[in-house]
């Protein structure tokens, strides 16, 4: 056992040493408990970037001392150290809001997929993407309709020009039945799309996106039909009625409502 006495000693000769500490001496220093030793090494002018990223990947460190690191000359003039002080859980939000405008599209993503990350910086990291998506190519596109995780971006890449962008986004683990409804039900939906989930086991089998699909302008008489005989009667009714419905398929629902209703109760 040592006494406070020789603690402190010991915490000050750590500290004077790691002012000027060797490459080597700093390979144990890094890792030091205590932050008066690691700001002492942020004075180290030979510390490296390298050493820099092993103390911003540290999680048992002080958002008092990571605010200190984020405003290092040698950090602001690293993207990867500043990438990896985003992503460190223990970083203030206003550092990782000051940062993340600065990241590639990919690294954004990433910053968003981590569940620990501050919302306001998954926010920030969502309207990052929302921006750029118009300028991205189409691999970029396709790799974000796979990997996004959040109901604006899907909504947008659900509404992509591309059709292979769209089946993408269809394949996506995070997309919800809502995103898909909302979609469909706007003026500008492509008719990709509605071909898309009209074949797709996964969504063509739920009743909302069926109603949704049966009311787009795209939606082909045989695919109707075949929705059809799934609507309860107070959905048929409504169709019937519906003015976003193609005519042909208003006049089918009228003309054979009796049939395709027999049980007002029941889902065929």
């Amino acid at each position: 056992m040592t006494t406070p006495q020789e603690d402190l000693l010991q915490l000050y000769q750590r500290v004077m040493q790691a002012r000027h500490a060797n490459i080597e001496e700093r390979k144990v220093l890094l890792f030091d408990k205590a932050e008066e030793v690691l700001n002492a090494l942020l004075d180290n002018e030979t510390l490296s970037e390298e050493e820099l990223r092993i103390l911003v990947e540290r999680k048992d460190l002080s958002p008092e001392f990571l605010r200190r690191v984020a405003s290092d000359k040698r950090v602001l003039a690293s993207y990867d150290i500043k990438k990896h002080l985003i992503l460190n859980p223990k970083t203030p939000a206003s550092i990782s809001l000051k940062f993340i405008g600065q990241m590639f599209t990919f690294d954004i993503l990433t910053v968003m997929l981590v569940p620990a990350v501050a919302p306001e910086v998954r926010i920030a990291g969502e309207e990052q993407l929302c921006r750029k998506l118009s300028q991205l190519s189409l691999g970029e596109r396709l790799t974000l309709a796979k990997r996004a995780n959040t109901e604006r971006l899907l909504a947008m890449l659900l509404d992509d020009g591309s059709r292979e962008v769209v089946s993408a986004v269809l394949t996506n683990p995070f997309l919800k039945e809502s995103i898909v409804c909302s979609t469909v039900r706007k003026s500008t939906i492509k008719p990709h799309l509605v071909e898309l989930l009209a074949l797709n086991g996964r969504w063509s089998c739920r009743y909302d996106i069926r109603y949704a699909l049966l009311r787009t302008r795209h939606i082909t008489l045989g695919l109707a039909l075949h929705f059809l005989q799934g609507m309860l009667s107070k959905d048929l009714r409504d169709l019937s009625n519906d003015p976003y419905v193609s005519m042909q398929i208003r006049s089918y629902i009228k003309s054979n409502l009796a049939k395709l209703s027999m049980d007002k109760k029941k889902i065929f």
